[in-house]
């Protein structure tokens, strides 16, 4: 009987974590990129499922280029990137 009121314990603490969890995550919302990605789902279950409509057009940004190296020296996997001139044009004319 012991056990049984500690899974209870455990169930209902569990569920409290999860709701406390999903009620600052909608205290803290921006509504401007909730209104945009509201509008990427059909429903509630759609956003829940995965389910968003995307749009990739598969052009690439040439202004920033990345990618992640192998540092053998420091045995650590290390984030690269460079702007390039005409991003710079862009930000200080």
């Amino acid at each position: 009987m012991l056990a049984l009121n500690f899974l209870g314990l455990a169930v209902g603490l569990s569920l409290a974590a999860i709701l406390l969890s999903i009620a600052y995550k909608l205290f803290r919302l921006n509504r401007f990129e909730a209104k945009k990605s509201a509008s990427r789902v059909k429903g509630i279950s759609d956003a829940i499922m995965g389910r968003a409509r995307t749009r990739d057009d598969w052009l690439p940004d040439g202004r920033i280029k990345g990618g992640m190296i192998f540092n053998r020296r420091d045995n650590r996997i290390e984030v690269c990137g460079r702007l390039s001139d005409e991003a710079f044009d862009r930000i200080f004319r």
